[in-house]
């Protein structure tokens, strides 16, 4: 069985974003920012490298981050770095956000909401994936067939579902389900097996959360059952494990209360964080 989901969610984005571009990223007029004199230098944060959120960061706004100023391992490191700091600006998984103390932006004059992530129009979207090598165990594959149909009602309640939630009878399988990866992902996952459990008590589902890109590696070597993605597979990735999407969720940008700061383009947010601006008040 290769399930390799066809990544229309991006595509749209990318269609949209093209669409728009003339008033962005295309060279067309920036949209005009609030007095940013109050603030002094950008302190950009980046996560750290193998986080499938900061890959997909980087891909969608075409960014190195050779511009970031700090790194954090988490996305409450980034909220708590950004409540500390009035000249901070972050991203984050928008269904991983957990504290009314920073406040999001928009990105092309589009605020990241259900709605505006659902219907496409949010520039930084992407998928939630799980991957595994070979032909699943039966645990797994029952575990699997839960997340693709009851399990999006679950989904529903963290970010948004790729089906409609459907009837799901469980074999009942023995056994233990190891899963591993994504930080971002994480919370769903241990949502969607605790619920799971209630279908089959005589399973276990094991989650650790690492990083996208240690999830991957630990499948390929045989590490886990499932890995956990918050990112688009590599090229070798792609070719060695089986994968899909089971949700869709986006990257929210952030800055503290205290900035005047409510919109970036796509075009002012790599500048940003590819060191182009030393000050908010250079950003143009």
């Amino acid at each position: 069985m290769r399930i390799h989901h066809i990544h229309i969610l991006s595509a749209i984005c990318l269609t949209l974003g093209l669409a728009t571009c003339g008033l962005t990223a295309c060279g067309g007029s920036q949209p005009s920012l609030p007095d940013l004199s109050a603030l002094g230098e950008i302190h950009a944060i980046a996560r750290e490298e193998g986080s499938g959120t900061r890959a997909e960061f980087e891909s969608l706004v075409g960014t190195d981050e050779k511009g970031a100023a700090q790194v954090a391992l988490s996305t409450g490191e980034v909220e708590s770095l950004i409540t500390a700091d009035s000249n901070a600006i972050g991203y984050l998984a928008f269904s991983a956000l957990s504290t009314p103390d920073i406040k999001l932006i928009s990105v092309d004059s589009v605020l990241p909401q259900e709605q505006t992530i659902r219907d496409n129009r949010y520039p930084l979207c992407r998928n939630y994936y799980l991957a595994y090598l070979g032909e699943p165990d039966a645990l797994t594959t029952d575990f699997l067939a839960y997340v693709m149909s009851a399990g999006q009602g679950q989904v529903a309640d963290f970010c948004i579902p790729v089906h409609t939630p459907s009837h799901f009878l469980s074999d009942r399988s023995l056994g233990t389900v190891t899963i591993t990866g994504s930080t971002s992902v994480a919370p769903l996952m241990e949502q969607l097996a605790a619920d799971y459990i209630t279908y089959n008590p005589n399973a276990s589902i094991r989650i650790e959360a690492t990083d996208s890109s240690s999830g991957l590696t630990a499948a390929i070597r045989g590490e886990c059952d499932l890995a956990m993605s918050s990112r688009s597979l590599k090229d070798y990735e792609a070719e060695l494990l089986e994968y899909q999407a089971i949700a869709y969720d986006a990257i929210a940008v952030a800055v503290n209360q205290a900035s005047p700061l409510t919109n970036l383009s796509l075009s002012q947010l790599k500048g940003i964080y590819n060191g182009d601006f030393d000050r908010w008040t250079d950003v143009k």
